[in-house]
């Protein structure tokens, strides 16, 4: 996507006009659009409130969020290189866009969580509520290192499963922005087990939101036609892989206080708990660490 260049234009009859060059706006080499004139009032406005800071990032969010422009759709064939669209996406979120895209479970949509404009808006586009927090999603463990320091046994289960569909839920360290939080100490991660999602989050050198591309409550998008028809074109692009090969969400687990330590289910997902404790009881280093038991949250 890149920087958009931008300029307004309020014609004697009144009817605004917006140009954006040169153009780097979805690959178009310029754009001249017709607007009414409170949405040239409130691009205006935008603008400049935006100004001693990224005016341009500010009216792309604008206009993506506006119904001005027509989501993106690139097609991705599982076994041929995602490099070309990986750049891509990862130049959007870098600009505060919001991106549609695959994983071994179900659709994400992403944003750079590092932009709370971004992340004000993924939250308003989902209906989300602000004070649930965004799970995220890392290009692998050590790049998921930098933002929790993890105890023995969530180490092992992040090596036993990671990539894969095991969403860690762990303590938040304290500079964690609230945007990415809510009102929890906590945060859920995980290294999917898709190139798309990992080669982005390598891309940006950060993690992305890993929430499911659906309004809240909403079916989850097994495929991009299910999140497209819950989203349309409110988001800037998406990533279409095909039908996923799953049909859950990930599971989602954390490892309460203490050594040896219990395990607590909030979502059995796509990863069972049997294939889980399986897995653990034959891991003499898992045996060290986990009490054998198995919990479920209240939810």
């Amino acid at each position: 996507m890149g920087r958009v260049i931008y300029d307004t234009l309020m014609s004697p009859e009144g009817n605004g006009f917006l140009f954006l060059q040169p153009g780097l706006w979805r690959g178009y080499p310029s754009l001249m659009l017709e607007i009414s004139r409170e949405a040239y009032l409130s691009l205006a406005l935008t603008a400049s409130q935006l100004a001693k800071q990224n005016a341009h990032m500010g009216v792309c969010c604008w206009l993506a969020g506006s119904g001005l422009l027509t989501a993106e759709t690139l097609e991705y064939q599982p076994g041929t290189s995602p490099e070309q669209i990986v750049g891509t996406a990862a130049d959007v979120l870098l600009s505060g866009g919001v991106v549609v895209y695959p994983t071994d479970t179900s659709y994400g949509i992403a944003c750079d969580p590092r932009i709370d404009a971004a992340v004000d808006r993924l939250i308003e586009i989902k209906r989300r509520d602000p004070d649930l927090g965004l799970p995220l999603l890392f290009s692998d463990y050590s790049q998921c290192e930098s933002y929790h320091a993890f105890g023995d046994l969530e180490r092992i289960l992040a090596k036993l499963f990671w990539p894969g569909a095991l969403t860690l839920v762990v303590d938040a360290r304290p500079d964690i922005p609230p945007s990415v939080t809510g009102k929890r100490a906590s945060i859920a991660v995980r290294v999917p087990d898709h190139l798309i999602p990992r080669g982005i989050a390598a891309q940006i050198q950060g993690p992305i939101v890993g929430t499911s591309a659906n309004r809240h409550g909403g079916p989850s998008p097994f495929s991009v036609s299910i999140a497209r028809e819950q989203l349309g074109d409110e988001v800037d692009l998406y990533i279409d892989a095909g039908a996923s090969d799953a049909s859950k969400n990930s599971t989602i687990i954390g490892v309460e206080s203490g050594t040896p330590a219990n395990i607590k289910v909030y979502r059995e997902g796509e990863l069972s708990i049997q294939r889980l404790t399986e897995s653990l009881r034959v891991d003499g280093d898992a045996l060290r660490f986990w009490t054998n038991r198995i919990v479920y949250a209240d939810m």
